[in-house]
């Protein structure tokens, strides 16, 4: 069905923009569609801005050259995104990242805490398992394992962070089949609090692990796929050692990384407590997240790129 509604869409703006061509053509992210589109507005003769440019650092580099054909100007998001097209497309801007307007938090750790009925006395190690239910069905229930291996020693919490895209009985029904011994509180609505609040995340490879840095909260990151995606992966990234934005951001491994058959409780657990355990390394994790910060940019992204 979304891809029907896709590809309705599609038509749609195509017979638009070849009838009557606008002034400028705005794309925002979405590159396996606006790519498409941009070719077309080309084609048309109307100018074309990409905002939010493709992650060419990962994939293949002829996306490059794909992207300066059909792209007039492009506002990135990331400080090393710009060397990436010297050469090829001139009009490439450093904007900063938009996610700077966004993350913050309204209250203290222990008021977030005590609202969602946690012990401030304890440490908390949040539960980010991702935001789509085919993350949810691979990485939760090895979380989960996770969870048993620590709360067995006590002193910690697992509050899980749902996010907005999930619903709240597909994860309970995980969460009730891990059984006694896993007791991991589900909280809607709350999730940059509940992050600034942790002493830790566990969180899965995406957007949220750059809000766990924008936050300043160490954490430990998690990817799991299929094992045809991970061929299909292996076959087209090229040159990139790190799965994680904050690492990439950094340019090298600020906070670990736990991969395909890496990640299970063990492994999980050993990780955290790592962390949790070396106060002296978790104290030079929180100074290199705040550099990642710094190096984002600063807040009104969206009105540079506005301005271009």
């Amino acid at each position: 069905g979304r891809m029907r509604a896709l590809l309705r869409a599609y038509r749609t703006l195509v017979r638009r923009i070849r009838e009557t061509p606008p002034d400028l053509c705005v794309l925002i992210d979405f590159p396996e569609f606006n790519l498409r589109l941009a070719r077309v507005a080309k084609r048309a003769g109307v100018p074309v801005l990409y905002y939010i440019g493709p992650q060419v650092w990962a994939w293949r580099r002829g996306r490059v050259r794909k992207i300066a054909r059909r792209v007039d100007r492009l506002a990135v998001v990331f400080p090393f995104e710009p060397e990436l097209y010297k050469g090829r497309l001139p009009g490439v801007e450093f904007v900063g990242h938009p996610l700077l307007d966004r993350v913050g938090i309204t209250r203290g750790r222990e008021e977030t805490l005590r609202l969602h009925g946690l012990d401030p006395e304890r440490k908390t190690v949040l539960l980010l398992p991702g935001s789509r239910e085919k993350e949810i069905d691979s990485l939760l229930p090895r979380l989960l394992d996770a969870v048993r291996r620590m709360g067995a020693s006590g002193g910690y919490q697992f509050p899980l962070a749902l996010a907005h895209t999930l619903s709240r009985e597909h994860v309970d029904a995980w969460v009730r089949r891990a059984g006694a011994g896993v007791d991991v509180p589900i909280i809607a609505g709350d999730t940059y609090n509940l992050i600034a609040a942790a002493d830790i995340a566990l969180v899965t490879s995406g957007t949220a692990t750059l809000e766990c840095a924008l936050l300043e909260t160490p954490m430990v990151i998690v990817y799991c796929v299929s094992p045809l995606t991970a061929l299909v992966a292996r076959l087209l990234v090229r040159g990139v050692r790190h799965i994680g934005m904050p690492n990439i951001v950094a340019g090298h491994e600020v906070v670990p990384e736990l991969l395909q058959g890496d990640v299970n409780g063990a492994r999980i657990v050993a990780a955290a407590r790592g962390i949790l355990d070396n106060p002296e390394r978790r104290a030079a994790m929180i100074v290199n997240l705040r550099e990642i910060r710094h190096r984002l940019g600063r807040g009104g992204a969206a009105g540079r790129a506005a301005a271009i």
